[in-house]
């Protein structure tokens, strides 16, 4: 008696035998990374609450369900809120020499807190800082209010009226001279 093939059955035992020689390789090699070139965390209606992402394929910021166009391309990792609004992030990026890193918390509409690095070795400059921006009424409209950072070796607290202008230094530079201004 002939039996007939079932193309069904063929299948399945090709699917088993890739899926067993699939494990029996995670089983032996150590190396358990994945590579991709970006990786979104959505909520169980497909809404963003995270993003990993190279320079290429990071993601434009929402706000308000819009999509408007990033200043720079950055690498790193965008915070999204239950609504799919951008809501922090961290970045880096590098253009020539200079280089930016950046953690930032943002108000509906601009940046609010950032804590970033910048360094252009072509220059020889250097800045760390923790930045305090107050809320505008339009996007990206925030006034830079605050900044407590070390540029070039000279380390200072500033404190900026809500047109950005430096009411308050207290500051010392590299070499130990200390200053303290009160423009008004």
């Amino acid at each position: 008696m002939k039996t007939k093939k079932n193309p069904l059955l063929s299948i399945l035992v090709g699917w088993n035998i890739l899926l067993t020689a699939f494990l029996a390789y995670t089983y032996i090699c150590k190396d358990k990374t994945t590579a991709t070139e970006r990786l979104d965390i959505v909520d169980k209606n497909d809404t963003p609450l995270l993003s990993l992402s190279n320079p290429e394929h990071f993601p434009d910021p929402i706000i308000d369900g819009k999509t408007h166009k990033r200043a720079v391309s950055p690498s790193g990792m965008v915070f999204f809120n239950e609504d799919g609004n951008e809501v922090g992030g961290m970045a880096f990026s590098k253009r020539d020499s200079a280089s930016l890193n950046a953690f930032v918390l943002d108000y509906s509409n601009a940046d609010a807190i950032g804590m970033l690095v910048q360094e252009d070795k072509g220059a020889g400059s250097h800045r760390a800082a923790i930045q305090i921006n107050d809320k505008g009424e339009k996007l990206g409209e925030g006034a830079h209010r605050i900044s407590l950072q070390n540029e070039n070796g000279t380390a200072g607290l500033f404190i900026m009226d809500r047109k950005g202008n430096v009411v308050i230094e207290l500051s010392v530079d590299s070499v130990g001279k200390p200053t303290l201004l009160l423009p008004r």
